[in-house]
């Protein structure tokens, strides 16, 4: 969210800091800064909002009040103006859907003149990277950026019917609608509509973006201003699967507060009537369901038991007083009246540390933990799992570890992260097969003759009883054979580590080793080898770590092989010097596969991959680089074979 240091100076009397003071503030008391730019006249501070905070701080209002706590200074609240009571307009609002509007407010403005915005009005939003439309359109962005709220205006008269009625409804299968931008969206009947109330034409995809039908320009003159709360979850997956994201879609996802449109519409009215001219003919206002200012209790134990700290009473009641927020003493500690539009602030541990970061987190001050006589016991499944671990990678092989959310699973997400994850897993053998096969392609990179990998972690065989997720920790291990070698396959080799397994472990896996194997992969679950192993004494202890870390290329590897008769005697460690020399720095490998010996004559057969740190290399490079192979053989009386 970027914020501007002069429209922040709004809110207060005194003089701010500077916008680098004003960064730094916010960084140890509230948000992380992405940074601070001057723009124009403008000092412009980007602040990352987390999700917890999108309900009240996308907005001017939000960070300035922020400020005004952690610089203890007075703060000219808009919200703390008595909103006056509205006169209805001619308008009216029909709401089909009300299982996903919160609130649905409008404002009719008469007589307005619709042009170019005054030149602070442009200077602000041009600041935030935001592009002038017109007065009207720019004045709803501006009463955004400043409380948060979404807006939009429509053109009233062209709404067919004498009354001029908003709907709110879902779509019809195969409905479209043009939005502003002139693009066309298939709608499905999960996305919600405002619509012209008579004709039914979608006016609006609600909560992201206007639709073409009701488009404010130069011509209009009778306006119909929207300030509405819908349902963040169908918002977000509107926004998702229309791949249109807006800064109004952005707010209504973070839940802002219904209490926050009918400030808007006072706002921009006022706004409007002063740079476009017009006059203020009522409003109407549909909101079911009010919400409430909840109330949560805080006691001087709750602060300094979850932060660690020796707070007095005094200390917390200063914190409390510097939010502004009415709070009242209950025996041993406070009732506080949360603002209505801190949705984050709901019990007492988001009280307490909202004390703690106002406080300051300096005033936190480091301790050793007290004992507390106890021991904690072992956990016998991760001990066995470090065995493991510790006996598999002593074979050769390698742990992974993957992703455990996949399109298919055990037990299916309400709200999926996306149709590849919509399930947790119920078995570890997909993602292992997959790794193998991604793997194998960098094998000669790394010199490999065949891939080893193994991962423990768990899944979901379904729900229990109970309706949880039935959880098993299991272990899967594969092998895939990037050469072919005579009288070995990937079965083998996954049986011959199961037996290792068996071996260090000191268990049985019941059903015979050659039958569990199948492909190359096998899937144990841990609850079988727990069963037979004694309960741990202790944990096994790390295994060395040994050697450094070189980052990998992320460009291609090219491959080339190499055959040369050099005299008998000669050493195959002689030859891939010379290799490597002549190679230069693009060769990163050079395998021997093959050696014979015949009349006198030693041939070695060598594997070459050739890989740049920088860019993709081209086969004239590499040509270059065989070529100069070649001349160092002649060079020493080798043939090329």
């Amino acid at each position: 969210m970027k914020i501007a240091r002069n429209w922040l100076q709004d809110y207060f009397d005194d003089p701010l800091p500077p916008a680098e003071e004003l960064a730094e503030l916010l960084t140890f008391h509230a948000f992380e800064i992405e940074g601070v730019e001057q723009v124009g006249d403008a000092w412009v501070i980007d602040v990352d909002v987390l999700a917890n905070r999108g309900s009240d701080c996308l907005c001017h209002r939000g960070i300035a009040r922020e400020l005004a706590t952690i610089l203890g200074r007075a703060f000219a609240d808009p919200l703390a103006e008595p909103l006056p009571e509205g006169a209805s307009c001619d308008a009216r609002i029909e709401i089909e859907a009300p299982e996903l509007v919160n609130r649905f407010s409008i404002a009719e403005v008469r007589g307005v003149s619709v042009g170019p915005s005054p030149e602070w009005l442009r200077a602000r939003l041009e600041a935030l990277g935001q592009r002038s439309i017109n007065n009207v359109v720019d004045a709803t962005n501006y009463v955004m950026l400043s409380l948060g709220q979404p807006l939009h205006a429509f053109d009233a008269d062209k709404p067919s019917g004498e009354t001029k009625t908003l709907c709110v409804r879902r779509a019809r299968a195969g409905e479209s609608i043009t939005t502003l931008t002139q693009d066309t969206y298939e709608l499905s009947e999960e996305t919600l509509l405002i619509t012209d109330g008579s004709d039914r034409t979608p006016v609006a995809i609600a909560g992201i973006k206007g639709g073409a039908h009701a488009e404010v320009d130069a011509n209009t003159r009778h306006l119909i201003l929207e300030a509405a709360n819908f349902n963040y979850v169908s918002v977000r997956k509107t926004s998702q699967r229309l791949k249109l994201a807006t800064d109004a879609s952005v707010r209504f996802q973070n839940q802002p507060a219904p209490g926050l449109t009918r400030y808007a519409l006072r706002d921009v009215v006022a706004l409007i009537t002063k740079i476009a001219g017009g006059t203020y003919a009522g409003e109407v206002d549909w909101y079911p369901e009010p919400k409430t200012a909840p109330e949560v209790t805080v006691t001087l134990a709750d602060v300094n038991a979850l932060l660690g700290t020796a707070f007095t009473e005094d200390v917390v009641e200063e914190v409390l007083t510097r939010f502004t927020w009415t709070f009242a003493r209950t025996g041993a500690g406070w009732r506080v009246t949360v603002p209505w539009e801190r949705s984050d602030l709901r019990s007492t541990p988001d009280l307490v540390e909202e004390i703690g970061r106002i406080a300051g987190y300096g005033a936190i001050t480091s301790a050793a933990l007290a004992p507390t006589g106890t021991t904690v016991a072992l956990d016998p499944a991760f001990a066995l799992a470090e065995r493991v671990r510790q006996a598999l990678v002593a074979h050769g092989f390698s742990e992974i570890l993957t992703y455990p959310l996949r399109q298919e699973g055990g037990v299916t997400l309400v709200n999926a992260l996306g149709s590849d994850k919509r399930a947790v897993r119920d078995s570890l053998l997909p993602a292992l097969a997959e790794s193998l096969e991604r793997n194998a392609y960098y094998a000669p990179l790394l010199g490999l003759s065949d891939v080893q990998l193994f991962e423990i972690g768990t899944v979901a065989r379904g729900l229990t009883k109970d309706g949880y997720a039935d959880e098993r920790l299991m272990l899967a291990l594969g092998v895939r054979l990037t050469k072919k070698r005579k009288g070995v396959n990937a079965d083998a080799l996954v049986a011959q580590a199961l037996a290792h397994l068996e071996a260090h472990l000191g268990v049985v896996l019941g059903t015979p080793i050659e039958e569990q194997v199948r492909e190359g992969v096998v899937e144990i679950d841990l609850a079988e080898l727990l069963a037979q192993v004694p309960a741990p004494s202790h944990y096994p202890t790390p295994l060395p770590q040994e050697g450094g870390y070189t980052p990998a290329s992320a460009y291609p590897f090219v491959l080339r092989d190499v055959a040369v008769w050099v005299p008998e005697g000669t050493a195959p460690e002689d030859v891939a010097a010379i290799i490597a020399r002549a190679g230069g720095a693009l060769l990163v490998r050079c395998d021997l596969f093959d050696e014979f010996t015949k009349d006198g004559r030693t041939s070695f057969a060598f594997h070459l991959v050739f890989q740049a740190q920088d860019r993709t290399l081209f086969d004239e490079e590499v040509g270059e680089r065989m070529a100069a192979i070649e001349r160092a053989f002649v060079a020493h009386s080798f043939e090329v074979r």
